[in-house]
């Protein structure tokens, strides 16, 4: 993880502590049944702390708690202001891979750049008081800040379109880098087609990957340099960004037969591709930047997907219609060897791990979520079930590993959450008809459910550890696309009413609705850049536009 997100700078002193007056002795008394001593001309032992203490204390309080003590009185404003605080205490809001995705949004912009990028949001003198800051070691937490800030305060937001891509048949899947400078689609029309952010803020057409049958994904890796696709004819290509801003073909695997899919590792160093035969394939990119196929493993069964671990160390392989997982490890010799198998009393339809990689969750044909924990000795325990009364669409962790919700057929959606080791029911939200997906906001607080009534619920964590209801966003026809931004201050849906929502979380907890439009074209998928500043979203007539938020009011 990138230095700046670590909070390292707090082990130096950010200046010497101030010259503080020694206190005359305070009055004491009682106050419901404790001792309290009373502090005045800033006496408080607070104060006589060495400063990185100070800054250490500060560390262990919430957002809003800092946000309070700023009004306190001029010199907590000043030690705010001065350690940016706030910036950091909502930087801590995320798990580590979420900040370092945050912060690949924003490192490449120069002074221009951020000028231009603020543009639609701030006024010059925000602007250029950041910029002055740009060498300051707490900059990237500052600047992701100051956009949320200024998104959340903004009350309305108007639509600008700012590129349409086209294909010659449906367009299957879109993906935007983390750093928001390229965007690559996938099409039944046999190619994907990647385009790239000019300093203008045009979309410029960088390649054309041609395949000989539907193109069913496609990824880009971590830092944005590579991206792989996967199609129907059985073959993965891997295409590479070179220093003058073209594409380059670097590796093609082959399979058998159709991709499931092609995905790239937490640190973009493997590719794992999956065929419905029965193989999955580990690529490895080599120091000189080849890609080399690593391991190729054959399972029994058809394959239906296999996935990854964050920390790389193991390969969940799922087959078809069966009731066994094998999970794999790697051998000091570089080849992938089953480490641990779990087997069901049920077949299993799919499964995910949390970002910990310490659980994991299986979906079963007979409506249940199974859940297993790591152990010491590299063993899968089950540790409980999630019981429906029909099929379960989705089950998906928060990104902290702390929680686990379930969407069903059966009008529920279920959300679990670890307590002392086992998982307890903390949550049962009801849509009236099936709930199509739940998930997690980036920082963990809020749970999007969407319900085939038409209607998308927001659900948010409680310090007592229950989750409330905050939110209903209706529209007068199915809803095809609901999506929370990165920064977990917005969402958007898409529906096929032909309407577009975007709905912004207040102070307060309350989620302000600032835009509703109304479009003659459908759309079907949708989702937000990295800095949560553009919307992505793939149409019914081969296309897929690009929007930005601008400031309205």
């Amino acid at each position: 993880m990138n230095p700046t997100y670590s909070d390292s700078g707090i082990h130096k002193p950010l200046s010497p502590a101030p010259e503080q007056s020694q206190p005359e002795e305070a009055p004491t008394g009682v106050s419901a049944g404790r001792d309290v001593t009373l502090y005045h001309n800033n006496n408080s032992p607070f104060l006589h702390l060495p400063e990185l203490t100070q800054l250490k204390i500060i560390r262990c309080l919430g957002f809003r708690d800092i946000t309070r003590l700023a009004e306190v009185c001029r010199y907590f404003r000043d030690f705010v202001n001065e350690t940016n605080a706030l910036g950091r205490a909502w930087n801590r809001r995320f798990p580590s891979p979420y900040l370092y995705q945050l912060k690949t949004s924003i490192k490449t912009k120069d002074e221009q750049q951020l000028r231009d990028w603020f543009k639609p949001m701030a006024n010059t003198g925000t602007v250029e008081s950041l910029i002055e800051r740009r060498k300051n070691i707490y900059f990237p937490v500052q600047l992701l800040f100051t956009n949320s800030k200024l998104m959340s305060q903004s009350k309305e937001f108007e639509l600008v379109e700012k590129a349409v891509v086209r294909h010659d048949n449906t367009i299957y899947c879109a993906s935007l880098s983390l750093d928001g400078q390229h965007l690559a689609t996938a099409s039944y029309d046999k190619s994907a087609k990647i385009y790239a952010l000019e300093t203008n803020g045009s979309w410029q057409k960088k390649a054309t990957i041609t395949h000989s049958r539907p193109v069913k994904s496609v990824v880009f890796s971590p830092d944005g340099r590579y991206l792989v696709t996967a199609s129907w004819d059985g073959k993965a290509k891997i295409y590479g960004l070179e220093d003058d801003g073209s594409w380059e073909e670097k590796a093609c695997i082959s399979h058998g037969e159709m991709l499931c899919s092609a995905k790239f590792s937490a640190d973009g160093r493997r590719v794992v591709t999956v065929s419905l035969n029965d193989s999955v394939k580990i690529i490895h990119r080599e120091n000189n930047g080849s890609w080399q196929v690593e391991d190729t493993i054959l399972h029994n069964e058809q394959v239906y997907s296999a996935k990854l671990s964050s920390d790389g160390h193991h390969l969940v392989v799922f087959g078809f219609l069966d009731n066994v997982v094998e999970i794999y490890g790697q051998s000091a010799a570089g080849s992938w060897v089953v480490t641990s198998t779990i087997k069901s009393r049920f077949n299993i339809r799919t499964g995910n791990l949390s970002a910990d990689s310490c659980h994991l969750v299986l979906t079963t044909y007979a409506y249940k979520a199974i859940i297993f924990d790591l152990q010491a000795d590299g063993s899968w325990k089950e540790m409980g079930s999630i019981e429906h009364d029909h099929s379960i669409k989705s089950a998906n962790f928060s990104p902290d590993s702390l929680h686990l919700a379930t969407a069903s057929d059966d009008g529920t959606a279920k959300i679990y959450s670890q307590n002392a080791g086992s998982w307890e029911q903390k949550a049962c939200i009801v849509h009236h008809g099936r709930v199509k997906s739940a998930s997690f906001s980036a920082d963990c607080q809020h749970v999007l459910t969407i319900g085939a009534d038409a209607i998308a619920k927001i659900h948010s964590l409680q310090t007592d550890g229950s989750w409330q209801p905050k939110a209903n966003i209706v529209h007068q026809d199915k809803i095809l696309s609901a999506a929370f931004s990165p920064d977990a201050c917005h969402l958007v849906t898409y529906s096929d009413d032909g309407t577009v929502r975007i709905l912004g979380q207040q102070a307060d907890g309350s989620w302000l609705q600032k835009t509703a439009v109304h479009n003659s074209i459908r759309f079907r998928a949708a989702c937000f850049s990295a800095d949560s500043r553009n919307v992505a979203a793939i149409g019914h007539e081969y296309s897929l536009r690009i929007t930005e938020l601008w400031k309205k009011d």
